[in-house]
């Protein structure tokens, strides 16, 4: 498994001094190399990890968002093992890709809820709003935190995020005697 800081650093559990400098100048971050520890000591236990890049890791409150190569988050999604250990090792875990495409981030991070549309608003000063279409109704057990899912993105793009749902808000019917 290739990781954002040295793969000896991420198996001994130490970061040499480029690796250091690297953290001090904000290259990388504490997620990055606590997550990186703690997939290396994973990989040794599952090998399907060994064929992955964790590009980046981010903390968003106390839930771990990793980051992996581009065409590498469905492995790991689609792997009921993988997903029992990330999330037994690191708490909550949300997996993404490293894209350019916006859409696909996002859907990663909303499974299994469907996307409708998403459609983006460039304001001034290179600033980006993301508007969300989710099929449905919202209801009361919705599987995604929405909240959560807004600063996550905000944390990995920078971008601001609104939800509105197709159908609006679930109606609740009253029993008729």
């Amino acid at each position: 498994m290739k990781f954002p800081i040295c793969t000896f650093d991420a198996k001994v559990g130490v970061l040499c001094p480029s690796c250091e400098a690297r953290l001090k100048n904000g290259e990388i971050s504490d997620a990055d190399v606590e997550a990186s520890f703690k997939l290396a000591k994973l990989a040794n236990a599952i090998p399907a990890l060994d064929k992955l890049t964790l590009k980046r890791a981010y903390k968003v409150d106390d839930d771990y968002v990793l980051v992996f190569n581009q065409g590498e988050a469905r492995q790991v999604i689609s792997n009921k093992q993988i997903m029992s250990k990330l999330n037994e090792i690191f708490g909550k875990v949300w997996i993404t890709e490293q894209t350019g495409d916006v859409r696909a981030q996002i859907e990663y991070l909303m499974s299994p809820v469907r996307i409708l549309t998403v459609n983006m608003v460039y304001l001034p000063g290179d600033e980006r709003h993301i508007k969300v279409v989710i099929a449905g109704f919202m209801t009361k057990n919705f599987p995604v935190d929405l909240d959560k899912v807004k600063r996550i993105i905000k944390a990995i793009r920078n971008d601001e995020v609104e939800f509105e749902f197709e159908k609006g808000r679930a109606i609740r019917s009253k029993a008729v005697r």
